[in-house]
């Protein structure tokens, strides 16, 4: 046999999902990642000695692909935190981005939106951005690294 077959256990609501994604690459559509193009880091949680594996996979196909998949109101939260990364954005100020009389409500169905795409359509929990809640503000900040935004804006641009 040419091929080494594998057993992986893989919990019932995304088998199909798995099935679909190695039906994509038996195609040749599907995005094929080396064990050497995925950076990980181990971040401390919940106390000494547990710890967690963090996947850095936004690589620059999946932000394209993330861009290309934007609505208006998404690409305008990215604009906005790609021009200014390395400063965290209020809501306030994703809000306006996004038009003159949004509000805290419109980002925040943007953003749950953009959660769920995240999660469904490119299968990460992280996004490309951090998002926090900053006590000094009294709400949730938004900022983007510098290398994230500047593939961002040249996605745009090409969009």
């Amino acid at each position: 046999m040419t091929d080494d077959l594998v057993n992986v256990p893989v919990p019932r609501q995304y088998l199909s999902q798995v099935y679909g994604f190695i039906a994509r690459l038996d195609a040749g559509e599907g995005e094929v990642v080396s064990a050497e193009s995925v950076h990980l880091t181990t971040k401390e949680v919940n106390g000494p000695g547990a710890s967690t594996v963090d996947v850095d996979a936004w690589t620059p196909s999946r932000l394209r692909r993330m861009v290309d998949d934007s609505p208006p109101a998404m690409l305008q939260i990215l604009k906005a935190l790609a021009e200014r990364s390395g400063e965290s954005l209020t809501i306030g100020e994703l809000a306006k981005a996004i038009r003159p009389d949004a509000d805290w409500n419109t980002v925040a169905g943007t953003l749950g939106a953009f959660g769920r795409r995240v999660r469904n359509r490119y299968g990460l929990e992280s996004w490309p951005f951090e998002s926090r809640y900053d006590y000094e503000v009294g709400g949730r900040v938004c900022r983007m690294s510098e290398e994230i935004a500047r593939q961002i804006k040249r996605f745009i641009v090409e969009r």
